[in-house]
């Protein structure tokens, strides 16, 4: 990474913090959330928020068993821990670089691949079908929910754009990945023309033979991977079942979150928070969009929608962000942190002991 890298990113999370924060000045009322938090149980709060941050381990660690089970079923010999470890690196590096999903999916599969040797084509197959079932239990969620919001609430077409595109986007996305992973060729044709520009970019320092050669044993591995996973419907289900679990879990922050602040009707608002966290997902996933300000907006625009006085709706917002973001940015580069001293380490033993 650039040195220039780490200043970008810090300015485009300050960017989408002063937008939220403004948001909250002129919007919500910074004395009004003052005066929610006046309101709730310190006890109550303490052992709801609590769990929150267990909820959230726990998502991460189902998601990342999801992917595992794919792995297993290639041959892919993983701890549960690095399997962890490597997922919450993955999901650190999506919050942070405006590129949802292509970046942190990279850095995945160079972090197994530089720990197992195993062919690359084989990772990515594992990696692409777990952004599959992922994709694909977000996107039912993101059906209900449209659904449910057109039918219940009055929304400008402006909003019913947006949804659509995302919903559209989403649909796109698994079509292209399957039509990729089943169609034999389609990934080295599309390959073509990016394989011809790195080859003419590094000539001569680069044989775009070896160059090529690599490429398709990697597709093989690729495409031998999803004939594995044809075969194997018991990996495909518990990987499925792992990941809806975490699904699960990962949206029950946005309930505990209402109960930490006193707010036990939200259970009666089962519904609408299931609108509020696949649209608030969705929108994080767009490629163009801040990673901070935009979806505290949508969220806290949403909460006021359903009848939650927004003093409320944009404190839980507030802590919601807290343990779905900020959490897992803190956690994934504490992680990354430790697998650098961990290999540095690991090198100085080998150049000692030689």
């Amino acid at each position: 990474m650039k040195k220039s890298s780490p200043i970008k990113l810090i300015v485009s999370l300050a960017a989408g913090l002063i937008i939220f924060i403004l948001y909250l000045h002129f919007f919500v009322g910074f004395e009004e959330i003052i005066g929610v938090f006046k309101s709730v149980d310190p006890r109550e709060y303490l052992l709801y928020y609590s769990i929150t941050i267990m909820a959230m381990i726990l998502s991460m660690l189902f998601y990342s068993m999801s992917w595992r089970e794919l792995m297993k079923a290639l041959s892919i010999n993983l701890s549960v821990r690095n399997a962890l470890f490597y997922s919450w690196v993955g999901i650190f590096v999506d919050l942070v670089i405006p590129l949802e999903s292509v970046s942190g999916e990279i850095t995945r599969i160079y972090l197994v691949h530089r720990e197992t040797r195993v062919s690359s084509g084989k990772i990515i197959a594992s990696v692409v079908a777990h952004r599959i079932i992922t994709t694909s239990i977000t996107l039912g969620s993101l059906i209900f929910a449209s659904a449910l919001i057109i039918l219940k609430y009055k929304v400008s077409t402006e909003a019913l754009s947006l949804l659509l595109a995302v919903l559209l986007g989403s649909i796109f996305l698994i079509a292209s990945l399957i039509y990729l992973s089943l169609k034999e060729g389609a990934v080295e044709r599309l390959l073509g023309l990016p394989i011809k520009a790195i080859a003419f970019i590094f000539r001569g320092r680069i044989n775009p033979l070896d160059l090529r050669d690599k490429v398709q044993r990697n597709l093989a591995h690729f495409y031998d991977g999803f004939k594995i996973f044809s075969r194997s419907w018991g990996a495909l289900t518990r990987s499925a079942a792992y990941n809806f679990i975490a699904w699960l879990l990962h949206m029950s922050i946005y309930l505990l979150v209402f109960y930490a602040l006193g707010f036990g009707e939200i259970l009666q608002k089962i519904n609408e928070t299931i609108i509020v966290y696949s649209i608030s997902v969705a929108v994080q996933t767009i490629p163009v969009a801040l990673p901070l300000g935009l979806v505290e907006i949508v969220m806290t625009s949403l909460y006021t929608l359903f009848k939650i006085p927004i003093a409320l709706s944009g404190t839980a917002t507030l802590l919601i962000r807290i343990i779905t973001f900020w959490l897992q940015i803190l956690v994934g580069y504490a992680i990354a942190q430790w697998i650098g001293v961990k290999n540095l380490l690991s090198r100085n033993q080998k150049e000692t002991s030689g």
